[in-house]
């Protein structure tokens, strides 16, 4: 049996999909599973998942209630020990990214996680590094991209999967929660896993409020209350002050 299952969500981004495709199918291992999600798009990506139906385990198109109910239909589907999410447009770092993570999903772990590079509006590449540990004064002011986190799907399962309630922050929600409620295992590949575009919903400068909405909720409901007081407290003295 496979250990990893990689989840593609689409909808209507054809080249988006393309790139994503060549890039899984362009790994040295294939030792995984691939499940598409395609939410019922009309662009042609369709006729692109049929032609790659052979490379497929498993694939739907039909409409969605977004990114995050598709991702929940996508790691129900699967039946491997863990998940990644690839969705259309992002991207393995290099070709060897599996060969050398595939031997870090065993059962002492619930999510290996690595680095990315973040592309913006001109196509230029950074790198974000997750720390080697992850700590809450990281977490109160970043988050871990889940196109870099091979998740243990039982924990997906035992969490209920991605909050519905958080349409831009989900994924926030769901790594918030397991690690301050639930004490995973973590670890760092020690890699950079993926490569994704920076200018999707959650960066979009009109629903920069509404992001930092949904992450002061997420973190009033799971964060402890010492952390959540004192950097909110240290971000509003900063508004304050100009910084």
């Amino acid at each position: 049996m496979e250990q990893l299952t990689i989840i593609t969500i689409c909808r209507n981004d054809r080249a988006g999909l393309e790139r994503t495709f060549a890039s899984v199918f362009g790994q040295n291992s294939r030792a995984f599973e691939f499940v598409v999600i395609d939410g019922a798009s009309s662009d042609g990506s369709v006729y692109l998942i049929t032609k790659s139906a052979e490379r497929i385990t498993k694939w739907i198109s039909e409409p969605d209630a977004g990114i995050y109910d598709a991702q929940n239909k996508g790691w129900r589907m699967a039946h491997t020990p863990f998940v990644l999410f690839m969705n259309a447009g992002d991207t393995f770092a290099s070709h060897t990214v599996l060969e050398q993570c595939l031997p870090l999903l065993t059962d002492q772990v619930d999510i290996v996680y690595g680095d990315a590079e973040l592309s913006d509006a001109a196509g230029t590449y950074a790198t974000k590094h997750h720390p080697t540990e992850m700590t809450s004064a990281y977490l109160m002011k970043e988050t871990v991209a889940h196109q870099s986190q091979f998740i243990r799907r039982a924990r997906l399962e035992a969490l209920g999967g991605y909050d519905l309630r958080y349409p831009i922050a989900a994924d926030y929600a769901f790594f918030a929660e397991l690690f301050w409620k639930h004490d995973p295992t973590l670890l760092h590949a020690g890699l950079v896993v993926s490569r994704f575009d920076t200018t999707g919903a959650s960066s979009d400068p009109t629903r920069k409020l509404q992001v930092a909405a949904e992450r002061k909720a997420i973190q009033r409901r799971f964060a402890p209350k010492v952390w959540f007081k004192v950097y909110h407290a240290y971000a509003a003295l900063n508004r304050m002050i100009g910084r």
